[in-house]
Order: C-alpha cells, then structure tokens, then sequence
C-alpha cells in the first residue's frame, strides 16, 4: 500500500498544519532523546512550546498514575521527578488528549471513544513490542498516532461533504471502502502522509500505514504494523471499537507467529494495558 493517488495530499498537510502543534511535539522529542547529549533544559524548552500541551504533561505528572503526590509546579519539574525515558510516554498521553480528544462527525465517532481507543492501542502495542523485543517507542507512537488520518479526513469532509455523505448513513459495512470512494485513500495512507510531514520516522508512519495488513507490507516493518492490527484489536475488544474497522482486527494464528508472541501473552498484555488505561485516562479529562 502506498500514497493513493487520489489523496488530496496539499489539502491534508495544510489541515494538519492547522491541528495542535503537541505531535510535532512529540516528534521533535523523539529525535532529542536519541541524543545521548540532549539535557533536561534542552527538552524542558521544547516541550514549552506548545503552552497547552506543557499544562497537561505538569498536570498528569502530578496525577496518582505516576505517584508523585502533587507539588509539580513546572515543566523542569516534571522531566525530572519522572525521568527521561518515560517523559516521552507521558508526553504522548498529553498530544492524544489534545490531537484525539474531539467528535469526528464524518465518522459518526465520538472524541470520548476516540481518545480512549487511542490511548489504549497504544498502551497494549506498548506492552506487546516489550515482549516481542520490537523497538517499543516506535511501536507506541504507531499505536498513538493510528486514527490521525481519521482526524485529517474528517476535517476535509467538513469541508467538502454533503448531507447523507457520512460514514454511518453511507450504507458501507467497510470505512476503508467508505473512505476510498469518498477522499481517494484511506484513513492510513492520509496518516502516512501526515506523520511524515510532522517528520515522524519510518519506523513509525510505515507501521501505521500499513495497520490493516491488506497487503504485503515491508519486512523492516512487518512485526510492528502486526502488533499495531493486535493491540487495536484489544482496544475494540475493551469495548472502544471503531466504527467500519471491527473486521480488521480479527486474532488469527498468522499474526501471532508474526509478532512472535502467544496467545496467552497477547492476552497477558492486554490486562495489563487496560490496567494502565485504568490509571491514566482520569488525568487527562
């Protein structure tokens, strides 16, 4: 699967341009924690970019889920009383609850089901890419950043849709074949396009392109776009299933040998994901 040739690409990336600045954020963060140099005034200075997104990392810092028992006052603060390996985590739940936290009419979605759909696959992609020994921030950010050609498309329908023309009153059991009549591509080859103009690496918008497993999709990314169609498929079974997407997920022997996991790991992984759903999703409304 590649960039439809449909795609209105312009017309995307100029939307995107438009939504919160918190994943380009997280981007940027990325690529400054691979830097073994990188300080804590370098990302403290970063993440003060986008004022909204800095008030939810200090907010959910100060929350029950990471134990501090309030009194972080700053940005400095919270980068360092949680470390700098799990403030790019933390960070992520923040950009969700900003980039994945409002009603996609298009798609007759919800923000509140939205949010908990992404916040969990990314949890349960998590946890499984740790089992696996699969690059587990990558896999996270795929997790993360799944439904964001979701979030592109349904802003151009705004745009250019007619009554009648949504999702839930087109008649299609498939929103992938919803989506190709009606933009040209679908909501992950949008994302594709999207992830990379934000500057996401290929490690990470390959895997979301490629979530559905329609086609053969590249080895280097093989496990991790199979672990992603996994945890997804936890989240619509905790009961955040996605309009048109139900199909896509189904557990089958293939994918496990993929992922290089079990069954009873997957579903290990799962309790574990919705544990930590349990102790963060409070945080962040």
């Amino acid at each position: 699967m590649t960039v439809a040739q449909g795609l209105p690409r312009e017309k995307l990336l100029k939307i995107a341009q438009q939504m919160p600045a918190s994943a380009g954020v997280l981007a940027q963060l990325g690529q400054l924690l691979m830097d073994v140099n990188s300080g804590l005034e370098e990302i403290a200075r970063l993440l003060k970019r986008d004022t909204a997104l800095a008030a939810r990392v200090i907010r959910i810092s100060n929350s029950a889920a990471y134990g501090s028992g309030g009194g972080i006052a700053s940005i400095e603060d919270a980068v360092g009383r949680v470390g700098f390996a799990e403030v790019y985590r933390l960070t992520g739940f923040a950009s969700a609850a900003q980039v994945f936290d409002h009603d996609l009419p298009s798609y007759g979605i919800t923000g509140s089901i939205l949010r908990s759909n992404t916040l969990l696959t990314a949890l349960a992609v998590e946890s499984l890419a740790k089992r696996a020994a699969v690059d587990s921030r990558a896999a996270y950010t795929a997790g993360l950043m799944r439904s964001v050609g979701k979030v592109v498309l349904d802003k151009l329908g705004k745009q250019s849709l007619g009554y009648g023309q949504d999702f839930m009153r087109s008649g299609q059991g498939s929103v992938l074949e919803w989506e190709l009549a009606v933009f040209g591509a679908s909501n992950a080859q949008a994302a594709e396009a999207v992830l990379a103009s934000w500057n996401f690496p290929a490690s990470v918008f390959i895997p979301v392109r490629e979530q559905h497993l329609a086609v053969k999709v590249p080895d280097a990314h093989l496990r991790t776009a199979t672990l992603v169609n996994l945890a997804a498929g936890i989240a619509a079974e905790s009961g955040y299933v996605l309009p048109g997407e139900s199909g896509a997920w189904e557990t089958t022997p293939e994918k496990l040998k993929v992922a290089g996991i079990s069954m009873s790991l997957l579903q290990d992984c799962a309790e574990e994901a919705r544990e930590a759903f349990a102790q963060i999703k409070d945080s962040l409304e």
